[in-house]
């Protein structure tokens, strides 16, 4: 059955590691306070845009990038420390999200780590070479695609698409997304399948490479607090689809 959504990608704000350039994988850093400064423009933006489902890493730093940009989650613009990693109801906080784990490398610069030959060599070809300790590029990719796979048998039971597969039953769209507490946004109402997706940079860059035509990993960039949006189509195996944001 074909689907067709319009996914937002969104990376983590800055953190004090991006900032240093440190490897920042499974380390559970928040976000700078000038990070959540800097994704203002991210829940200006998102105010008028209406989401049928939420999904985030479960790892602190997007856990506070979801907070600030979702202008209707009840968060001020600026959470306080305590209450910035407030798990919001109906959203998905999915670990298959999370960046790659560095393991041992983690914390570390490429000044820290050039002398390293496992490191050089993982740089020449990280999907041979595991960090110590940390996470093979096979497990990594598996689980960003069970998460790609997942998202479609998730919206399959949310929407029910009919035979038409660009048209939705609205009613019943709409019934589901209150009931899940998914519609955030100041705006109406809206037809449009609009995924949101809180993660990490390599996250983003996985699912670009297995779902844009020719597409390697490392050909996408995206900065702390950007967004890119792509359009997927389901094929009937796999999502298929083209980048329409820089």
């Amino acid at each position: 059955m074909d689907m067709r959504i319009a996914l937002h990608l969104v990376r983590h704000g800055r953190t004090l590691w991006n900032e240093e350039r440190r490897y920042l994988g499974h380390e559970d850093q928040g976000i700078l306070m000038e990070g959540r400064q800097q994704l203002f423009p991210l829940r200006e933006r998102f105010c008028t845009q209406q989401f049928i489902r939420i999904y985030c890493s479960d790892l602190l730093r997007c856990r506070q990038t979801l907070n600030v940009i979702l202008p209707d989650s009840k968060m001020a613009a600026i959470p306080d420390d305590e209450d910035s990693g407030r798990f919001i109801p109906g959203v998905e906080y999915d670990p298959r999200l999370r960046e790659l784990d560095f393991g041992d490398w983690e914390g570390n610069t490429y000044e820290d780590l050039k002398s390293d030959i496992s490191y050089r060599c993982w740089i020449d070809n990280p999907a041979e070479v595991t960090p110590p300790n940390g996470e093979s590029w096979e497990a990594f990719r598996f689980r960003i695609q069970a998460f790609l796979t997942g998202l479609y048998s998730d919206l399959e039971e949310l929407l029910h698409v009919e035979e038409d597969p660009d048209t939705l039953v609205q009613a019943e769209a709409e019934d589901h997304a209150e009931a899940k507490q998914v519609g955030f946004g100041c705006g109406t109402q809206r037809a449009e399948l609009d995924v949101l997706v809180v993660t990490h940079g390599g996250v983003i860059r996985q699912i670009a490479a297995a779902t844009l035509p020719d597409t390697e990993f490392w050909e996408t960039q995206v900065s702390p607090g950007e967004e890119i949006k792509l359009q997927l189509t389901w094929d009937g195996e796999r999502w298929q689809g083209v980048r329409l944001s820089e």
